[in-house]
């Protein structure tokens, strides 16, 4: 069985008990949801997919921590899917179908039948544990998700390099289809970082200065995607980011999420929370990453 060691290290703390403080601070923040999130095993089990942040604890976590919350409040499901984009440069959509991964907070098992039905169910995806070497996005949410139910659950983990409409639309249906033959209680995680902005990023199309002009220009840049989010716009989030040449790295694992929820039934999306970096932790316009929480949940 293979074992995936910590990458990610550095996004959130080595040592177990400072990953727990630093996750709790994320709820308690005034960015956060305010108070530690209260598994309820007897939720409606409504909620289908999120989108979460996945930077360093200390910038995004307070964002990611409102979506965990409604999690918690809605239930214990059964695995979750992880979509998440490849910052290392892998081309293609690579899942692992077995194994375990490790974080700071111990180890979590891959669901081997549900993986193996997605990478049945669609040619573009490929067995390939080398997609997730030294990968972030989607190990971020790991602790996050051991907070609230130990090691009660089983993850699923796709890395997605392809960033084309088509090819998302065909991963997210084979995820579709696997979950509604397995019957298994699934929640689709996209991972992403909205506008990435500053001299850092070698990217200032409204400049550096005066500030509120910048974040006036990225809070309405983001403004736009989250729009065509709520819509279940998949193929107009990927066509506004290259028409308008957006440094939102997970677009394509969020076209894919909803891609995937818009074959699961009718849906319920709601923005939870938006911040930047620099509304959490202040600085400059020589780096300011927006963050992004939402809840898709099934109507009722």
């Amino acid at each position: 069985m293979s074992i995936r060691e910590p990458a990610a290290i550095g996004f959130y703390p080595l040592d177990p008990q400072e990953t727990l403080k630093v996750i709790e601070e994320s709820y308690l923040s005034k960015h956060g949801p305010g108070s530690l999130p209260k598994v309820n095993k007897n939720g409606e089990r409504r909620i289908v997919a999120g989108i979460v942040p996945h930077a360093g604890y200390l910038y995004s976590g307070p964002v990611a921590a409102h979506f965990y919350y409604e999690l918690a409040k809605d239930g214990e499901p059964e695995v979750f899917i992880l979509l998440g984009p490849s910052h290392t440069g892998y081309p293609g959509v690579g899942i692992m179908t077995e194994g375990i991964w490790k974080t700071s907070l111990g180890e979590i098992s891959i669901d081997e039948t549900l993986s193996n039905t997605i990478l049945n169910n669609c040619d573009l995806i490929l067995d390939a544990p080398e997609a997730h070497e030294g990968e972030h996005s989607l190990e971020v949410q790991l602790p996050f998700l051991q907070h609230l139910y130990d090691a009660k659950f089983k993850i699923v983990p796709i890395a997605i390099g392809m960033t084309d409409f088509e090819s998302c639309q065909d991963v997210g249906i084979a995820i579709a289809k696997a979950i509604k033959t397995s019957n298994k209680d699934a929640v689709i995680i996209a991972s992403t970082d909205m506008t990435h902005y500053g001299t850092y990023y070698g990217y200032t199309p409204a400049g550096v200065e005066p500030l509120t002009k910048v974040l006036e220009w990225i809070y309405q840049t983001d403004k736009q995607v989250i729009e065509r989010i709520k819509r279940l716009d998949g193929a107009g989030v990927i066509e506004y980011v290259f028409d308008q040449g957006l440094t939102m790295c997970g677009f394509a694992p969020v076209a894919t999420m909803i891609e995937a929820i818009r074959n699961l039934g009718k849906i319920e999306p709601k923005v939870l929370k938006y911040e930047t970096s620099f509304g959490i932790r202040g600085g400059d316009a020589t780096a300011i990453v927006g963050y992004l929480a939402m809840a898709f949940y099934r109507a009722v």
